[in-house]
Formats: C-alpha cells, structure tokens, sequence
C-alpha cells in the first residue's frame, strides 16, 4: 500500500506554518570595514581622493579585452539611452536603426562572473553619497589587479547588464536589435523575452537619469581614448596625455562613483519607489570632467599631429628622391607656423636641384657665425673651378622666437653673406628633426647633402674651421683622411708666420715654444740658439715664439681646443695624435712648454723646465748622435724622458673647453692611460687665485684624490670612475665665502 507523502495531506494553514521563519528586528548589514568611511567625496580634494583609492596591487594588471567590453556596452547604452528619450522626449520611431555600432572581437567572452559580482555591489544600497562612496571604495579594492580605465569599464559594463532592460521595459515596441543582441552577448543568454514597462510618472527622474548615463559614457569614452593614446604614443612626449593619465585614478573614481550613483537612482525606479534621490551633484561633476578630458584630448590630439608630421619627415628623408624634395620636406612643411622668407630670391629648390648643398644651421651668435662667414671666401677661392657651380650654401637660423631684437642680430648676419638665407624656418617637424636627429645644439653644424639628398656629412663645420679649404669637399671619408693627417701641428702654426711655411717645405726641425712665465721664454730662447747653431748633424733646426706670433698664444690655444673638440667628436682609444692633444692642452697653465716638429709632423712636446735642462746638459748626450736626422729626435726625447723620470712628472691638469654635445665622458690620462676623472674648477671672476684644483695620483697602491680649496663653502664630492681604487680626500679649512664664481670643466691627473 502506498504511502503519501506529508505536504499532500497538510492543509494550507499547516504548510504555511511548517514553512515559517519567525522574523528578527535586526538588519542584517554587509560592509567592508576596512572601507567603512563617511567622508563625503564632494568635500574631499583631489589629492585626498588619490590617497583614499591608492590600494596596492596583489599581482600583475589582469589582462582581458577592454576595447571589445566597451564596444558591447556602448552598443547596449547608446540605444538605450535613445529608447529612453524615445518615450519621454516624443522622440520615437518606429524601427529606428542605431548608426555607429561598435566592432567586437568574434572570439571575445564577456567576464560574466565579475560583471555580476559588480552588479551586486551596487545593488540595494541607500540613497545617500557616503553608502556611494563606500561602494566605490569596495569596487575598487575588488579591481585593484586592473588598470584604471578597465575599472571604469567593468563597472559601466555592469551597470549596463540591468539599465538595458530597464530600457526596454521603457520601450519594448522600439528597442533596437541592437540593443537586444549585445544584452544578450552581454548576459551569455541568446534571446532575451520582454519585461513589463515601467510607470509613466517617473517621467522627470528617468530623464534625468538617462542624461547622467550618456554624460557618463562620454566620459569613460574619453578615458578609453586616452588609453588608447597612451599604448600607442609615449607619454613623455605628449604633455597633454602626460597630465591625463597622472589624473586618470581622479577621473576613473567620479565616474564609477557616478554609475553606483545611478544604479541606485534606476533601482528605485524599477521598484515605484518615490524617493528622491538628488544627481545633481554628480550631473555637474561629471561635466566638469567631461569638459577637462575633452581638452586633453585636443591637446593631445594636436600633439600627435606635430608627432606624425616629424615620422612622416624621419620616413621621408630615409630615403630622398632629390636635394630639392629633401628641403622642400624639411624647409617649407605645412606645419610652418610663420611664412618662410628665402633671400636673396624665392627660387632655392630650383637652383640646388644638380648641387651638393652645405645646409648650415646656427643660433643668431653673431661672434660664432662671423667666425665661419670669413672662412667662406678663402675656401671658395681654393675649390677647383670645376666644382665651383656645383656647391650651393644655405644658412638656416633656429630662433625660437623672433623678437626685434633678433631680427636686429639676423639682418646684420644677412648682410655680411652671399649665399640662401632662409628666415621663419619654423616647422615645428622640421626644428625637431634638425634638433633630434642632426643633433644642433647651440653650436653651429654644417650638413652636407649631395645633390640625391643623401647625407655626406653630418657635421662638417668642426673640420671647415680647423682645416678650411683642405676641408673640400667636406665628406666623411675627406673627414676621417683629415684626422688621420700626421701635419696637423704644423698646418695649424702656417698663419702664425710667414717663415713657417718655408721652414716646413725645406724640412727643418722646428722648436715651438711659450709659456706664461716670461724669464723662463726668454732663458729657452737663448739657451735653443746656441743648441741650434751647435753641430747637431744632419739637423737644420728653427726657433718660433709662439707668443710673438700672428694672434698670440690667446689665439694659439684657441687653435688647440678646436682641435680637440673636433677629435674628440671620435670616440676612440688614446691614438698618438690625441695623446698629443691632451699634453698640449696640460701646458696651457705651465710656465713654459715646448713642441718639436720634424717639418709639419709633431714629434714630441715637452715641459718646459724638463726640454731646458736636456739642451743644457746637451754634452752629456751628444756623443749619441749619428749621422741620422732621426737620431736627433729619437735621442732628444730619450733623454727627455730620462729627465722627467729624475724631476718627476707634474701633475696635469687640463682644462677642458666647454662645447655642447662634443666633451667625451672621459679621457685617458696621456702619460698613464688610465681613465683622467672630470670635475669643476671654478674661478674667481677677478681671476684670483680663488677656488681649487681636483688632482689624481695613480700608483701601486690606488688613486689617491686630493681635494684642495680656498675660499670654499662646501665639501665637493668625489665620484670615482673606476670603483676598484681607494680615494682620499683632504679639505683645507676654507676662509669666508668667495666672491661670485664662473665655471668651467676641467679633467685632472697626477703621475
């Protein structure tokens, strides 16, 4: 015999009281306490704000389809939104198609389970902005593994699983397919069935509502846009998207806390509640924020306009058709924020189209440009009249801003030249390209194009100012010819004299001599003389006073420190000529110094003091001597050397010239090979005997620093390149302060 079950012979009264749960006075209330504030996020600042929401990460930024999310979701709250204005602005139409139906990657699937965690975040909260707040804080420690703008989007797009049917509650006749089919994508249900409407008397609240949510989407659109930028641009390089994305916590926190804001608005809704819930607030707010984001992106947007132009230019001029298309690009490019003027006619592309142009750009430093203006005619007049009509120079000024003054400064320079001039080059692409890329600084650059617009050389001015007509035809490998040259001592002394030219082509040893103290010249000078007229076999020696010579020693060191700066564009190892460089630059403080040259070639120089003794103890050396002339050099600097070892070497200390972009991070001292430390020398500007010298000594127990000062306020510190060595500092106590100080960079060392 069967037996039935108990519910089916229970009354109804029985099954009621069987299921009944006595009820409690006490709310249950969920929170996060950690969370629990009530600040009120209108009261708050900005830099409050990013303090409250700073939550530290737990692992690497979850990585999911953004864009695709946003798409879904823009496709859901655009028509939506429309449906809405469709019942309560007298806005409908039938069959009304949505245009501009975002993209979504086929194999994308909506994170469903956080959406809807999400969702239930926001739902059944109380009107007020503090329960807002709180549910934006737990929402964003719930996405803090995300990035900011993927916390926005989530968020919307959880909003967006229940204001969708909300909508087509409002409007069920009209809802697009649109809509329908990305709330399905959306909620992972392939067709969805229609709800009943919503009551007409919340007319005014939805409207309202419904003006929020599409502000809001405008804004997370923003944020999504300047995300976007950011992947694609360098941040450094667009100020404008630089600001952005330092305030994107700002912009993300207002609009979730806008969305939860609205959820709870749409919630009452959907229940005929008839609360009111004030969105004004939030309405201006968001507004505010639209509005700021909007000029970030214009102003991005201009930004990576001028970026496009100046990789449109680096592409181009990869591979030039011609030398006139090269300066039309550069030249006259449509982002030229000033009509370019080209003197003395408008015809330029023209009439470099088959020439080899030398494109030179400078500042307006009238003494810097003067310098290479006077160069310009003894050179032309040295290039072999065949090439003359087929080099074409073209001065190019970079003035950030023309004022009278610089216009001044530029019709002055203008005059004094018989080449193309071009005024108001600025192309924004163009500068930074110049700037970047043929790296201009503040020094004058001469590039030489060849009549393909390919690149001869990058920078040909250093070599026209050391060699000048030698210099044609200004390329690379005439360039590299120049600095392997063996006569470059001897080409820099021809101005100095007339002699010397003459002395030169017969092949004389030559003693160059100088110095700052004015006994010992004159005591080398008298004591070479007699060496001179001894019988040194085989060799015919001259004597030359650099002091006394066409421009001084002023001029003469000038010369020098040229030629290291135009070498030192080389990075290389310490090669001969260079070595030889930084000794002479190491005499320029000395007393006296002395350089042999066998005709133009160096063969050695020497301290002063040291190349004295050795011609005074000539008798002790001279039985040495054979027929040879190369005996002569060889044995002079034997016991030079000899000599140096029994004085002991002085220190060196070199004064570097300061030239933008041409000083070598370091240099090798010449008479050791160990790396020479850079520091500062600083100088009084009565040119006392103020301030202090940074000396190295290398041995066989480290390197020693000797930090030595006068008139000093601080301690200056010591960076050694090579960490393996001990240092040692010593400060001497420093009278008061010094007199105001000028600068310049100075690399020392001690043997």
């Amino acid at each position: 015999m069967a037996v039935a079950s108990r519910s089916s012979v229970m009354t109804a009264d029985e099954m009621k009281k069987e299921i009944s749960v006595p009820e409690t006075h006490t709310v249950q209330k969920f929170d996060v306490p950690s969370l629990a504030s009530n600040k009120k996020p209108f009261e708050m600042t900005d830099d409050e704000i990013k303090k409250e929401i700073s939550v530290p990460r737990t692992h690497l930024d979850q990585k999911f389809d953004v864009a695709s999310l946003f798409a879904i979701v823009t496709n859901i709250l655009n028509p939506a939104t429309i449906a809405a204005d469709n019942v309560f602005r007298g806005t409908k139409q039938p069959h009304m198609e949505i245009k501009g139906e975002r993209a979504i990657a086929t194999s994308f699937i909506p994170p469903l389970c956080k959406l809807k965690e999400l969702s239930y975040e926001m739902a059944c909260k109380d009107l007020s902005v503090e329960t807002a707040y709180k549910t934006t804080k737990s929402i964003l420690e719930k996405l803090k593994d995300y990035s900011w703008h993927a916390k926005a989007v989530l968020t919307l797009a959880a909003f967006a699983l229940d204001y969708g049917d909300f909508c087509r509650h409002l409007d069920q006749l009209h809802s697009s397919d649109q809509l329908t089919k990305s709330l399905g994508i959306l909620k992972g249900i392939p067709a969805l069935l229609p709800q009943p409407s919503i009551d007409h008397k919340h007319e005014g609240a939805i409207v309202e509502l419904n003006k929020l949510i599409k502000d809001t989407l405008n804004v997370i659109d923003c944020i999504v846009t300047l995300e976007e930028r950011s992947v694609k641009y360098n941040p450094n390089d667009l100020p404008a998207l630089s600001i952005a994305t330092n305030n994107s916590s700002i912009y993300v926190f207002w609009a979730i806390i806008t969305v939860v804001a609205c959820t709870t608005r749409m919630s009452c809704l959907s229940k005929d509640e008839s609360k009111a819930h004030e969105l004004s607030q939030f309405s201006e707010k968001i507004n505010e924020i639209h509005g700021k984001l909007k000029l970030h992106i214009q102003l991005c947007n201009e930004e990576i306009e001028k970026i496009e132009a100046y990789w449109k230019l680096i592409r181009f001029l990869k591979e030039p058709l011609d030398i006139a298309e090269v300066l039309k690009a550069l030249i006259f490019a449509s982002d030229n924020r000033q009509r370019v003027k080209v003197f003395p006619n408008e015809l330029i592309l023209e009439a470099v189209k088959t020439k080899n142009v030398l494109l030179f750009f400078t500042d307006l430093d009238v003494d810097k440009i003067s310098e290479y203006v006077s160069i310009r005619t003894p050179i032309y007049e040295n290039i072999p009249s065949k090439y003359k009509d087929k080099y074409e120079v073209v001065w190019i000024p970079i003035v950030d801003q023309w004022t009278n003054d610089m216009q001044k400064k530029f019709e002055l320079l203008r005059s004094q030249m018989s080449w193309f001039v071009v005024q108001n080059f600025s192309s924004i692409s163009g500068i930074k390209y110049v700037r970047e890329q043929w790296h201009f600084k503040n020094e004058p650059i001469i590039m030489v194009l060849n009549p393909q617009g390919t690149v001869e050389h990058h920078n040909a001015a250093p070599m026209i100012k050391i060699w000048g007509p030698r210099a044609f035809p200004f390329t690379h490998w005439k360039d590299e010819e120049l600095r392997k040259s063996e006569d470059w001592f001897g080409y820099l002394m021809l101005e100095f004299s007339p002699d010397i030219p003459t002395w030169i082509d017969e092949g004389k040893h030559i003693f160059f001599y100088g110095g700052k103290d004015s006994t010992w010249v004159k005591e080398f000078c008298k004591e070479a003389a007699g060496f001179a007229n001894d019988a040194v076999k085989g060799a015919r020696i001259s004597l030359f006073d650099v002091g006394k010579g066409s421009g001084g020693l002023g001029h003469f060191w000038k010369l020098i420190d040229n030629f290291f700066l135009y070498k030192s564009q080389m990075v290389t190892e310490l090669d001969p000529m260079t070595k030889e460089i930084v000794k002479l630059l190491s005499y320029k403080n000395e007393k006296g110094w002395v350089v042999l040259c066998k005709g133009a070639r160096l063969v050695f120089s020497g301290y002063g003091s040291t190349v004295l003794t050795v011609l005074k103890n000539f008798d002790e050396w001279r039985q040495c001597l054979n027929d040879s002339v190369s005996d002569f050099e060889v044995c002079l600097e034997e016991h030079y050397n000899e000599q140096l070892f029994k004085d002991g070497f002085p220190g060196r200390v070199i004064d570097i010239p300061k030239s933008d972009g041409l000083i070598p991070d370091n240099r090798k001292c010449p008479d050791c090979s160990k790396i020479m430390e850079t520091s500062f020398r600083f100088k009084c500007c009565d040119h006392n005997q103020h301030g202090f010298n940074l000396k190295f000594c290398h041995n066989h127990h480290g390197t020693k620093a000797q930090l030595r000062g006068s008139n000093i306020g601080q301690t200056e510190r010591v960076n050694p390149v090579e960490t393996n060595r001990s240092y040692e500092a010593v400060v001497e106590a420093p009278p008061p302060p010094p007199p105001p100080v000028q600068y310049s960079i100075g690399t020392t060392a001690s043997i």
